[in-house]
């Protein structure tokens, strides 16, 4: 008998509910990823690969200090684990977004022991209210401000000491120069609740390095959780008080947890072409049209410039990832789950529930009362007047 940590997206070793209990309560650990290939119908970006690479191997390191060896598995999700778990096992896992991720922790619970937990939001669902999940940012705000828990962060099971990683040096221009895994995610964050975030409110729609966190990356895989998140800049808010900017970086993870939970809470309706909305909607797909705007040949510069930075770094601003996805949509006129798709090929903080959440939002179809559009010579005037960052892409 022993048991099996079952790691997804939460790759790391401080915070992990699962590791730590499986410590506590088995003798025998094993732990295991699965790369599953099914999924990979299409190309991965490079950059993303690279950075699930270098959490994987971070990971391992970690887990090696406890005599913890991490399995790295090829296959489908539900035949590996089939393969690989014993009778007797015990499996140790967290509750993920998405349906098949919920699929896959079905087919577990009702074949295998096992021992859940919810560590993937801020906020716990059951915190927030027993009533239907408010479907409109602003009242779930409310609500949660208003009823929810924080948790304390739990510290990596004895015997583990986090290696220590400095600050990559890279070339100042690209957005997003950092490693991945546990390591570079804790080292990102001190440095940037050291100084940048207190000026956040300001530099969010920038597209340099500290204009905004970067942190969703390591969000994204789980390489940090969200509670040592909040942890640390309230640790930062009492040694050098609190402003709007450091309220701001709460509230986008606020939305984190909207776009998670709301997904939790209508399974698989933001895949269709309606998204949460009732009715019929008819997308085009021209793809000619498509590759041009993944190609970065549209003749919109300001478009271009973001959709070249995402082929080569894996990374795009918010304000950028708005208005490539308003311009393929209300521009392009094509179906907006050709942008969500294209997205969770490319992005190295890619994630299920804001990717879908956010193109659908753009689309007029998610969680919005009206459809935004965002005219890309006006975003270019307000912020790259100078085109530095559009001449750099372009």
């Amino acid at each position: 008998m022993g048991a099996v940590v079952w790691y997804r997206h939460d790759l790391r070793v401080d915070d992990h509910e699962a590791l730590r209990s499986a410590c506590e309560e088995q003798d025998v650990i094993r732990a295991l990823y699965v790369k599953d290939q099914k999924k990979r119908d299409f190309k991965r970006g490079t950059q993303q690969a690279r950075f699930e690479q270098e959490t994987l191997e971070n990971l391992a390191g970690h887990l090696s200090q406890i005599g913890i060896t991490l399995d790295i598995v090829e296959g489908e999700t539900i035949e590996t684990l089939d393969s690989y778990l014993q009778a007797d096992d015990t499996v140790y896992f967290h509750k993920m977004t998405g349906t098949e991720e919920a699929a896959s922790e079905q087919y577990i619970e009702d074949k295998y022991a096992v021992r859940s937990f919810e560590t993937q939001t801020l906020h716990r669902r059951e915190d927030i209210g027993s009533d239907e999940l408010k479907r409109v940012f602003t009242a779930f705000r409310k609500r949660v401000e208003a009823k929810g828990t924080f948790y304390d962060p739990l510290d990596p099971p004895t015997g583990i000491q986090l290696v220590k990683e400095e600050s990559v040096e890279a070339n100042p221009e690209i957005a997003f120069p950092f490693r991945g895994g546990e390591s570079a995610g804790r080292a990102r964050l001190q440095e940037y609740l050291a100084e940048p975030v207190f000026t956040y409110k300001e530099t969010r729609n920038g597209f340099l390095r500290n204009d905004s966190s970067k942190l969703s990356a390591w969000l994204a895989n789980g390489s940090l959780s969200p509670r040592r998140v909040i942890a640390e800049l309230q640790e930062a808010e009492r040694k050098k008080g609190a402003n709007e900017s450091t309220y701001w970086l709460y509230f986008e993870l606020l939305w984190r947890d909207f776009f998670h939970l709301t997904m939790r809470e209508t399974g698989s309706r933001l895949f269709r072409a309606s998204g949460l909305q009732e009715g019929q909607y008819t997308w085009k797909a021209d793809q000619a049209a498509v590759e041009r705007w993944i190609e970065g040949k549209t003749g919109v510069p300001f478009v271009d410039a973001f959709m070249n930075e995402i082929r080569e770094t894996g990374w795009m601003s918010n304000r950028g990832r708005q208005i490539v996805a308003s311009y393929l949509i209300h521009e392009l006129k094509q179906d907006w789950r050709i942008g969500a798709r294209y997205f969770e090929q490319q992005l190295i903080d890619y994630d299920v529930a804001s990717n879908y959440g956010n193109w659908a939002f753009i689309a007029g179809v998610g969680n919005a009362t009206r459809t935004p559009r965002f005219d890309p010579a006006f975003q270019q005037q307000r912020y790259d007047p100078n085109q530095h960052f559009t001449k750099r892409w372009t």
